[in-house]
């Protein structure tokens, strides 16, 4: 576990305020804590617009603004998000095109993004699947009101991701509690595959990003042989070079908007020793070059 703020030291946990009867959100300045097989918390901080295409959500994800303006456009359905009183749910594996605008008295963007490990939505099935009343599942996207309950909730999870003294048992028993308190208000993850090979690629791959993958040391780690992960993996219509590729940007999205590293420190963190190439392929897959992202 580790929590990285723009300096490169550890930031501490956000604290809830309230302000004219509304739950505020005072953040550190840009962190990004991870918890293997729990979750992964995010926090953007951005003071220029920003716009990327096919950004695509590898977990069932929680957006919260604190402040500016986010649409996420999945070519169907637009999805705005400028009300810090308000939830976002992403399904695993949603794709869409990010617009962030700055805003607030700062005229800076920032929100809180929280990504549940597979693990944690399977264990919340097995224990609540039987007892909760039938309801639809997160298709794209749904956003539900914010109530005093579930931001006291939501923020339990929150302080957990950052003590050091917290145990992996303690932590997923907040998170299931966040979930079950989702459900009860009518928005429920869908349980996720566990045949899709491609999902326990991404799972190996999002781990280290940064490690020279091929083919054959990912088949090695996922015990086959290299032509049988292709050949499973063209069943799902994925390929392993897109999805490492998908991988490494969506890791480079995120360490820009939290961190303040350098462009050839997060080219690193990404597996590519050269910033000139990660630039390019940043600037591909998102539609704008790393620099423009802060």
């Amino acid at each position: 576990m580790k929590a990285i703020a723009d300096d490169g030291s550890t930031s501490a946990p956000p604290k809830p305020a309230e302000r004219a009867g509304e739950t505020m959100w005072q953040l550190p300045s840009g962190a990004l804590v991870a918890r293997r097989g729990l979750c992964t918390l995010a926090q953007p901080c951005l003071r220029r617009p920003q716009h990327a295409r096919g950004f695509r959500f590898f977990d069932a994800t929680l957006l919260l603004l604190v402040s500016g303006q986010m649409t996420l456009d999945d070519g169907e359905v637009v999805l705005v998000l400028n009300d810090p009183l308000t939830l976002t749910a992403m399904a695993q594996n949603a794709c869409a095109d990010i617009k962030k605008i700055p805003g607030g008295a700062d005229q800076t963007f920032r929100s809180v993004f929280l990504a549940f490990a597979p693990e944690v939505i399977h264990e919340f099935h097995r224990r609540h699947e039987n007892d909760m009343q039938p309801s639809p599942t997160v298709a794209h996207g749904c956003q539900i009101a914010l109530d005093s309950d579930l931001a006291d909730t939501l923020q339990h999870c929150l302080r957990g991701m950052y003590s050091a003294k917290l145990s992996e048992r303690e932590q997923m028993h907040r998170l299931l509690g966040l979930l079950l308190a989702l459900a009860e208000r009518g928005c429920r993850f869908s349980r996720p595959s566990t045949q899709r090979i491609g999902d326990r690629l991404k799972a190996l791959l999002a781990d280290a990003p940064a490690h020279q993958w091929t083919t054959a040391k990912a088949g090695q780690e996922l015990a086959m042989s290299e032509a049988t992960l292709r050949r499973r993996l063209a069943a799902e219509n994925l390929r392993f070079e897109t999805l490492l590729l998908d991988i490494r940007m969506h890791h480079a999205m995120s360490l820009l908007q939290t961190t303040g590293w350098g462009v050839q420190q997060i080219a690193e963190a990404c597996g590519y020793r050269a910033s000139s190439r990660f630039s390019l392929r940043f600037r591909e897959r998102f539609g704008c070059s790393p620099s423009q992202v802060r």
